[in-house]
């Protein structure tokens, strides 16, 4: 007789339970294991072209490319006033500038732009063709002092809540600055009260109105005649153009005058540190210094006028004047009127208050030394208020010290030897300095908003200051290039120097222009039309090169793009896994435009692809696809490679396979089911025996009474 208890009962769901992953076990023979390892083909790869439609590939998008080429951007406005004649005296420099790949243009319509005074006015042009074009560089052609380019005055009342009073005669709340100009993302005038370039205390909203990042670089011719406008036009053409090709282009002056006696400041501590760190891995230099008693007048113009590359000056100064010790002038207004570097003219760093003070007066000594024919200086660069420092200012890190040393640090060491970039960086520099980051010096400090704002630039910020004798480049296009290519090479002048970002200019018969600028390893990338045998002439400007010229012509890429390498992980993927194939292809001429990774499950009948392309400025060749998790299935890939020349390549073979297993908890699902059915029969069968036992118990109780 079948006997069956709850005790049995529990005993069969232990046996079954015990058993269920042996069961599960068996099934998993069936599947393989997951692994990290990695199937790798290489060099038995070939390719082959399955029935397969490749009209799906979009065209390569050429359309960038040709706008480079075809419709530079423009990198230089020249703002001139509203006269034919300053436009006129302006044009042989825009001309240069256009020749060596610098596409400039002069503008003198400010008035049609929106503002409410005619800085705001110049200001909104310059933002509009930053916004449109390409520009970096702003050169205002005009004086300020009689509003022909005007200079925007900002509310800065430093001396009044510091010291007193400004320079005789001048404002002292409000101050003149051409940063204006260079700044293009701050509201100068967020509240608007008019009280222009406010900080935060000053502001209704404590907002600095000022961002202090510049987006263009800005310099100043301060003419207030053509004749004056000629000298500065014709001193930079020469200077680039037909340097006088001598020793002076690789020496510096340098005159450490005494800010005060007691206590004891000597600026000679920042010269020699410029020196020191600086000039000496570059030029030669000669040093005047106050305290040891060979900085005086006589000498500084002497040496001046012997001719310099690079020249500072530290000390005290005024309009006129620049002074060795507090009390004694080292260089004036006219030493500079009757300065004799004929065809040397110096960039000149004026390390003291007020001496380029050109809205104010004409006869500064950096206003004086712009305008000398033939000599002075291609560029000054000085304060025009009073400007500040900080006693035992021990690292030279603060106000004066801090913003002259960045200034040489950024032209010797960034090798940013273009005059505009060099000062606008390195005010950059300062606010990201040590000084600033401990928080000892801040933009909410009248005196240093102040010292960012007044070292203005007179000169055109884009010339190249000459640190050495000029020579030709060598040529770098002797390797073949072919259309479309992607094409790196090395600017080096023909002693092998290397030119830190150097300026590439490409010009053709049908109307190309486009310049490439090197980086500061001299690596200039650019890639060229896809049209064959198109001759390309070039000309090569930069730091201490004469204008060097040579051309190349583009042959035809026939080539197919080649694969290199696949590889792809896991092994043996699951649905729980992301893909990754690894794919390399390489061609050796024009360069790959795009690769795509096709996956079917019914032999490309229907697919899914995916792409991944080369911008204009890449040559990548290792492209990675990230798949997302499959179903599970049995898969097929293909590899299309295509170049920039169009040149398309098919791989595949009937290796390219991979598999998508069912996901085990299908299986242990339909196992756990199994087992839960019989347990419930068998439940069931004992539920119904025990039924028919209790009743025939019941039916003996009931015959036994």
């Amino acid at each position: 007789m079948l006997r069956a208890s709850p005790k049995k009962f529990l005993y069969l769901f232990i046996i079954l339970f015990l058993l269920f992953p042996s069961i599960i076990l068996s099934y998993s023979q069936y599947f393989a294991v997951y692994n990290d390892s990695y199937i790798s083909e290489e060099l038995n790869l070939y390719s082959s072209d399955p029935d397969i439609d490749l009209s799906f590939l979009p065209e390569i998008d050429y359309t960038s490319l040709e706008n480079d080429w075809y419709y530079p951007k423009i990198e230089m406005l020249i703002i001139a006033p509203n006269k034919t004649d300053f436009v006129d005296t302006l044009k042989p420099l825009m001309d240069w500038k256009n020749e060596k790949g610098v596409k400039t243009i002069i503008l003198s319509n400010f008035s049609d732009y929106d503002g409410r005074d005619d800085p705001e006015k110049i200001r909104t042009m310059i933002k509009s063709y930053y916004d449109e074009e390409n520009i970096r560089w702003v050169l205002l052609a005009g004086d300020a002092q009689n509003d022909l380019i005007p200079i925007r005055e900002v509310y800065n009342p430093d001396v009044v809540r510091y010291v007193g009073s400004e320079s005789s005669g001048m404002d002292n709340y409000y101050k003149p600055t051409d940063y204006y100009y260079a700044d293009l993302t701050g509201t100068w005038n967020s509240d608007g009260d008019s009280r222009w370039g406010e900080a935060p205390q000053d502001n209704l909203y404590r907002y600095d109105e000022i961002s202090w990042v510049p987006e263009v670089y800005v310099g100043r011719f301060p003419a207030d005649t053509v004749e004056e406008l000629e000298i500065m036009v014709n001193k930079t053409l020469k200077y680039e153009m037909n340097p006088y090709n001598e020793i002076w282009m690789n020496r510096m002056l340098l005159a450490g005058g005494v800010s005060s006696y007691s206590p004891q400041e000597y600026e000679s501590r920042l010269t020699s540190y410029i020196i020191q760190n600086y000039v000496n891995l570059e030029m030669n230099s000669t040093h005047l210094v106050e305290e040891e008693g060979n900085l005086t007048r006589p000498e500084l113009c002497l040496q001046f006028n012997n001719g310099y590359s690079t020249v500072i000056m530290a000390g005290h100064g005024d309009p006129t004047a620049y002074f060795r010790n507090p009390n004694t002038k080292g260089y004036t207004d006219t030493d500079a009127r009757s300065s004799s570097n004929i065809n040397m003219p110096s960039l000149v760093y004026i390390d003291a208050c007020s001496t380029s003070s050109y809205d104010y007066n004409d006869i500064s000594i950096g206003e004086t030394l712009i305008k000398q024919l033939n000599a002075g200086s291609i560029g000054v660069i000085g304060a025009l208020r009073v400007t500040w420092y900080f006693e035992n200012d021990i690292n030279l890190e603060m106000l004066n010290r801090g913003n002259a040393k960045l200034f040489w640090k950024e032209f010797f060491e960034e090798k940013k030897f273009q005059q505009g970039r060099a000062l606008y960086d390195s005010k950059v520099s300062y606010i990201n300095s040590d000084y600033y980051n401990r928080g000892e010096g801040s933009t909410n400090y009248d005196f240093e908003r102040k010292n960012l704002l007044t070292y203005c630039l007179l000169g055109d910020p884009e010339v190249d200051i000459y640190t050495n004798k000029p020579k030709r480049a060598s040529n770098p296009f002797n390797q073949n290039i072919y259309e479309g290519q992607l094409v790196s090479v090395e600017i080096r002048d023909i002693s092998n120097n290397i030119i830190p970002y150097a300026r590439v200019h490409f010009r053709t018969t049908d109307g190309k222009y486009y310049t490439a600028y090197g980086n500061k390893e001299g690596i200039a990338k650019f890639r060229v039309p896809t049209q064959v045998n198109e001759t390309y002439n070039v000309t090569i400007t930069g730091h201490n090169l004469i204008p060097s010229y040579f051309n190349f012509t583009t042959l035809s890429d026939g080539n197919k793009p080649e694969l290199s390498r696949l590889v792809y992980l896991p092994e043996n993927p699951s649905v729980s896994d992301n893909m990754c194939f690894n794919i390399e292809i390489h061609d050796n001429q024009s360069g790959i435009e795009s690769v795509y990774l096709l996956i079917s499950e019914d032999q490309f009948n229907k697919f899914t692809y995916f792409k991944l392309s080369n911008s204009i400025q890449e040559d990548e060749r290792n492209f990675k696809f990230i798949i997302d998790k499959l179903e599970p299935g049995n898969y097929s890939y293909m590899i299309i490679a295509r170049d920039y020349a169009n040149n398309t390549n098919v791989f595949y073979n009937e290796t390219y396979t991979f598999q998508i297993p069912k996901p085990l908890i299908n299986y242990m699902l339909n196992i756990s089911l199994i087992i839960i059915i019989s347990i419930v029969a068998i439940s069931v069968i004992f539920v119904v025996y025990g039924i028919k036992k209790h009743s025939r118990i019941l039916d003996r109780i009931e015959h036994s009474n």
